[in-house]
């Protein structure tokens, strides 16, 4: 008993020849693939295999990215630590230079107009010698609160050292 097709091309139904009656189109390799042993789908197993893997792939990333975080935060407390510890030593450095030097003390003065690029530091350097007696200048002059704030036009006290005193 052969099995009827249906023409794949007018669409006659029940033909249980090789050629369609109809429009007389040769259904031969049709017949031969619908004679064929049906095999079971194994793409399920392929579409799980697939699955398990792109999961596997994204642990992986997420794993891999969290580490990169702790590492990263571990080599930036480390570099903070280290940096801080550098701080406290300047700081404790300058404390030794500052408690070395000799108290400056002041009498009279004259008045300096401030220029641009002139700061504290470099006044101090420029009338005393040391850079670091800025805070003479700032002792007489209470209007200088930051020594970031000189405007320029600004007139200030430049104070004498004692030794310049008569």
């Amino acid at each position: 008993m052969t099995e009827k097709l249906t023409c794949p091309v007018c669409d006659r139904t029940e033909i249980e020849t090789n050629i369609c009656p109809n429009c007389e189109a040769d259904l031969s390799t049709i017949r031969m693939l619908k004679q064929l042993p049906i095999l079971e789908n194994k793409s399920s197993n392929k579409k799980w295999l697939i699955s398990l893997l792109l999961i596997l792939l994204f642990i992986g990333i997420l794993v891999g990215s969290y580490s990169g975080y702790l590492i990263a935060k571990n080599n930036y407390s480390a570099s903070l630590e280290a940096l801080q510890k550098q701080a406290n030593q300047e700081v404790s450095n300058v404390d030794n230079v500052e408690e070395t030097k000799p108290k400056l003390n002041w009498c009279g003065g004259f008045n300096y107009r401030i220029k641009s690029g002139d700061s504290l530091y470099m006044l101090a350097l420029r009338f005393y010698g040391d850079g670091t007696a800025w805070h003479l200048i700032t002792e007489a002059n209470p209007n200088i609160t930051s020594p970031q704030n000189l405007e320029i036009g600004q007139i200030i006290l430049i104070p004498n050292l004692t030794e310049f005193c008569q």
